[in-house]
C-alpha cells in the first residue's frame, strides 16, 4: 500500500507540512480528526509543532484519504507533539 500524505497549508496557502498515514475520523457533522505523524515542508519529522495564532486556522488537503470531503476547514492543532493531532470541518 502506498504512503498517504495529508498536506496542511496556512490559510495564505503555505505549505506547513504533512501527516504521513494519519487515522482519521468523522463526525456525522462533518468534521474530522486527523492524528499522526508529522514532518514539516522540508520532511523532516517534527518534535513539536508550533503553531502561529496569527496564521491560523489552517487548511488540509484530504483528497488522498477518499473522504466524504476533500478538504478540510478551520483546522486547528489540538496536540502538538507528536502523534500530532488536528480537527477541522470539511469543505
Amino acid at each position: 500500500m502506498a504512503d498517504v500524505k495529508i498536506n496542511v497549508y496556512t490559510p495564505a496557502g503555505k505549505h506547513v507540512g504533512y501527516f504521513l498515514n494519519p487515522a482519521i475520523k468523522s463526525y456525522p457533522e462533518g468534521d474530522y480528526e486527523l492524528q499522526g505523524h508529522f514532518f514539516d515542508s522540508e520532511g523532516a519529522k517534527v518534535v513539536k509543532l508550533e503553531f502561529n495564532p496569527q496564521v491560523l486556522p489552517y487548511s488540509c488537503d484530504i483528497g488522498p484519504l477518499s473522504a466524504g470531503h476533500k478538504k478540510l476547514q478551520s483546522c486547528y492543532v489540538q496536540r502538538g507533539r507528536q502523534p500530532v493531532m488536528m480537527s477541522g470541518r470539511g469543505a
